[in-house]
């Protein structure tokens, strides 16, 4: 089999588009060669793209006007954190109705009463009040509200949108798909979160009926001079939660740390539940049981 001519350097190691190729002299036969990878229709590449914003980037050479990457796709480009299973090799664009939602290899399209975005490194994304509404439609309803913790922001993560703008775009599309799921999530966004599996850890807490859960609060320990921020803490009860995922268990370092602040903490008179993957999703009764060590009326038949 004879090797394919190079591509002109313009085009080498990048997305090019059809039209692009034949400006650059390339034939139609070059771009059907087994070198050049095809993610999209009319769309061409020496590699296939890695990642959510490589293939973004790739679709973006023949997105349509006015359309913003959406749903799974917009959240994966903000960070929010989703369940496995959920994000998926598609990419979903969305536009306002009546406009025809674009199709093809690899593309989900949606037409949407409500369309609105903003441009990020060159793409164009979705509002984020927008794009919680959009998982609303996907998500169960803890990981709905997992997404809206993240969206409002932490001690170390800036906002990306406020209670009141979730609230009042809930408010518009209250006739939508998700609408349930939205009035019953947004009663439950805290801000403070680190994870999705700190939201998932206090909300399992509290449907067990354990109240005054505060999310990364501020603890004074070691005489005043250092503070430390539980992931979600009971200070009424002298009670603290550590979620530990497995970068805890392989990171030295942060294993060291990890008991240097239980220490602390228990210095203080403090008790610390530490709490893992398996607790949270696979093991979640026995946790449940073991939880009764700390708080005796704990409601072992809501678990």
């Amino acid at each position: 089999m004879r090797t394919p001519p190079p591509l002109p350097s313009a085009l080498s190691g990048t997305s090019f588009t059809s039209a692009h190729a034949r400006r650059a002299g390339v034939s139609a036969s070059r771009l059907r060669a087994r070198d050049l990878q095809h993610p999209f229709h009319g769309v061409h590449a020496s590699r296939p793209p890695s990642d959510v914003i490589a293939r973004c980037l790739a679709y973006l050479r023949v997105m349509p006007d006015y359309a913003f990457f959406s749903h799974q796709t917009a959240a994966a480009l903000l960070g929010v954190p989703l369940p496995p299973g959920i994000a998926d090799d598609h990419l979903h664009v969305s536009v306002s109705f009546p406009r025809t939602p674009p199709r093809g290899r690899g593309i989900i399209g949606h037409s949407l009463g409500s369309v609105e975005g903003f441009v990020v490194g060159d793409l164009p994304i979705s509002e984020p009040a927008h794009v919680w509404c959009q998982l609303s439609g996907v998500l169960e309803r803890d990981d709905l509200v997992a997404a809206g913790d993240f969206l409002v922001g932490a001690r170390t993560r800036s906002p990306l949108v406020t209670d009141d703008d979730l609230a009042a775009l809930a408010a518009d599309l209250h006739r939508t798909k998700g609408a349930r799921s939205r009035t019953w999530a947004l009663q439950r966004i805290r801000f403070g979160a680190d994870s999705r599996p700190e939201s998932l850890l206090r909300l399992l807490l509290e449907s067990l009926g354990l109240e005054g859960l505060h999310v990364n609060a501020p603890v004074t320990v070691s005489s005043g001079r250092l503070v430390l921020h539980p992931d979600l803490s009971v200070p009424q009860l002298r009670l603290a939660f550590e979620y530990e995922g497995d970068g805890h268990r392989v990171d030295q370092r942060q294993w060291y740390l990890d008991i240097e602040r239980r220490e602390l903490l228990e210095a203080e008179g403090w008790r610390v539940v530490r709490v893992t993957a398996r607790d949270l999703f696979h093991e979640r009764a026995g946790f449940v049981e073991r939880l009764q060590r700390f708080v005796p009326n704990v409601d072992i038949e809501r678990a």
